[in-house]
């Protein structure tokens, strides 16, 4: 038996508590624990920047009874290195993938305890590419699906193809479908990171460039980093938290009902997050105002109610009449008035959920049709939060968390107008902020031309040059955007490539590859940033800049097939075939489709003068694309074998 308290919150200092009502609940505050206070968003020590995480095996040291129970949760077990023992997957010849589109298998396999992913094609029986890349961490709980991530240097790729625990099957990944298979060169950041694990530590400051990362969502993601808890409590010094809030760390408890769904929607609000100026995704801490780190776009239609991604609980939750009367009403309901976080949902009986329920609710509407109730087996989340399949992810079925009375589902086709992007965490977003939300939303997610006449409806409406500069970048309006007249240190680094590109467009090949050094400068550790600059000092025939900082790249990024193509394209241009060669197998081995590639084995038989080799991937790049090479272009390349 445990008591559940409703609090009214003051403005600071301590609450007083009223104990309105007694529930039979696993979750609520035992009777040891009924003197609490509640924060009015106070400012916690731990969100000091220069307060370090300790990592959850020190927690444990003091707190083992949570820590035995959290590490089988689906946070606890989000991230891991790939071993056997974390896998969920099936694995044998006929536990394959093969991407139509791209014709390509894949096959995963186990090799002296190491996991690799093997990709190839065939022509008849002969195999004419294969890859194969060895998989470092393994994502995921095992609850809905594995996805699997490989690193090199520091940064993070994830792997084309996920296993599907639900339906026990391997596809391609979320987002590689459709004729999207990135295969093996999508990068990963601290956006996605610091959802799917413990906060990460980054190299210099990077986006992508990883010092250390965790095995597991980890105690700090929801109680923040713990150093000056922990030196304090190793003193034995801190305050009676049975009398005040312990202002060295956070317990979610505690925190008011706006800023707990804050911290849960921080990962569990799947949307276009929009950043803040100056800040970063490892910004946040518990306790915090998430909107002003960054703010979670979604599109609102009008009517249609039933899609949602898979990461959507907290937006769905808030739809909720149980959810806005509640909270109205000083109820405080939020996720952990069903979830306990320290316990697996596989171990939490439904009578808890139930239970939750009918604090507020009585069963009588259920009781008007036995059969209903019965068919639910007294189960109230059966009918009114159904597990259906989510808009986003294939071959999964999670639980809708829009509480409602159920009603029939209507054909998606059915949905209405799209009527704009709203902030789910911000009701009242500036404009900027929006009109980028609009710019990103089209770029990122959807091409429907709504978004981006939407962004261009508020610009008319408001001067903001550097979300102009985007825009035009994005409609490929390059000379509108070399006419804004922006200055380079002004802009960060994005935005320097924009408006480098935008100059290369408009053949200023000079002031295109300065600022696209300018944005180097800013994010050195930016892959597309860095591989672009190298393709231009290429194409400008700059051969010492493309040699010395090709190599360079290199050492970073030792799989990019396009930096090893623009290397082996200095050396022909500077008469070094034979030291061209290798770096040409090396991009072809990694981009075995790219046209650039074929272009360059094109040249290189050209300035050897084998036209039987140079006939052979003439051949293959006009069967690819006939009109890859204009007449001119092929005329000039057999000029030099004559």
């Amino acid at each position: 038996m445990a008591i559940k308290i409703f609090i009214k919150r003051k403005t600071r200092g301590v609450a007083l508590i009223a104990v309105l009502s007694v529930v039979v609940s696993l979750y609520f505050l035992s009777c040891s624990q009924l003197i609490q206070t509640r924060d009015s968003d106070i400012i916690y020590l731990n969100h000091a920047s220069d307060v370090a995480y300790v990592g959850m095996q020190t927690c444990a040291s003091c707190h083992q009874d949570k820590h035995e129970t959290f590490v089988h949760t689906g946070m606890g077990l989000s991230f891991d290195s790939a071993t056997r023992e974390k896998s969920s997957a099936f694995f044998g010849a006929q536990h394959q993938v093969y991407d139509t589109i791209q014709n390509l298998y894949y096959y995963p396999y186990w090799k002296n305890d190491k996991l690799y992913i093997k990709e190839y094609r065939l022509n008849g029986s002969d195999t004419t590419h294969q890859l194969d890349v060895h998989i470092n961490y393994v994502v995921g709980s095992g609850q809905h699906t594995n996805s699997h991530i490989f690193s090199h240097n520091g940064y993070l790729f994830q792997a084309p193809i996920t296993f599907y625990v639900q339906e026990q099957k391997w596809d391609l990944a979320p987002g590689f479908e459709n004729g999207n298979n990135s295969r093996f060169s999508r990068i990963l950041n601290t956006e996605c990171i610091s959802c799917h694990n413990a906060m990460p530590a980054m190299h210099l400051d990077s986006d992508f460039k990883f010092a250390s990362i965790g095995q597991g969502i980890d105690c700090e993601r929801c109680h923040g980093p713990g150093e000056l808890h922990v030196k304090q409590r190793s003193k034995g010094q801190g305050v009676d938290v049975k009398k005040e809030i312990d202002p060295t760390i956070v317990n979610p408890r505690k925190l008011s009902w706006e800023r707990q769904i804050d911290l849960c929607q921080r990962c569990h609000l799947q949307g276009l997050n929009v950043l803040k100026n100056e800040k970063k995704f490892t910004d946040f801490k518990p306790g915090m105002k998430l909107s002003d780190i960054f703010e979670i776009y979604l599109p609102e239609y009008e009517g249609y109610t039933h899609s949602f991604d898979m990461a959507n609980h907290a937006q769905r939750f808030q739809m909720s009449q149980c959810f806005i009367q509640g909270n109205k009403d000083n109820l405080d309901f939020t996720c952990i008035s069903c979830h306990n976080p320290h316990v697996s949902v596989k171990m939490t009986g439904k009578e808890v959920y139930n239970t939750a329920c009918k604090n507020c609710h009585q069963t009588k509407g259920c009781k008007e049709i036995p059969s209903v109730l019965a068919n639910a087996k007294n189960n109230c989340v059966s009918c009114h939060m159904p597990s259906s399949s989510s808009e986003d992810i294939p071959h999964v079925s999670v639980h809708d968390h829009y509480i409602r009375v159920p009603e029939a589902k209507k054909d998606i086709k059915q949905m209405q107008k799209i009527v704009g992007l709203y902030a789910v965490n911000n009701p009242a977003p500036n404009i900027e902020t929006e009109i980028l939300a609009y710019l990103e939303y089209w770029e990122k997610f959807d091409k429907n031309p709504f978004y981006i006449t939407k962004a261009h409806e508020l610009l008319k409406q408001n001067n903001y040059p550097k979300l102009w500069l985007k825009y035009h970048y994005l409609t490929e309006n390059y000379k509108a955007a070399i006419s804004l007249s922006l200055e380079a240190d002004q802009l960060s680094a994005w935005q320097n490539y924009m408006l480098g590109i935008a100059y290369l467009k408009e053949n200023k090949q000079s002031l295109g590859i300065f600022h696209l050094e300018k944005s180097y400068k800013k994010e050195p550790t930016n892959m597309l940033i860095a591989s672009e600059l190298l393709k231009w000092y290429a194409q400008k025939s700059n051969i010492s800049k493309t040699i010395n900082f090709g190599e360079q790249l290199l050492k970073e990024y030792p799989t990019n097939g396009i930096i090893y193509n623009n290397l082996a394209k200095a050396y022909i241009m500077d008469g070094k075939t034979a030291k061209a060669l290798p770096y040409m197998n090396k991009a072809l081995h990694y981009e075995p489709d790219n046209l650039l590639v074929w272009t360059t084995f094109l040249n290189y038989y050209a300035s050897i003068r084998d036209r039987t080799k140079f006939m052979f991937w003439l051949t293959k790049i006009n069967n690819k694309d006939s009109s890859y090479l204009n007449k001119d272009q092929i005329q000039s390349l057999l000029d030099r074998m004559s």
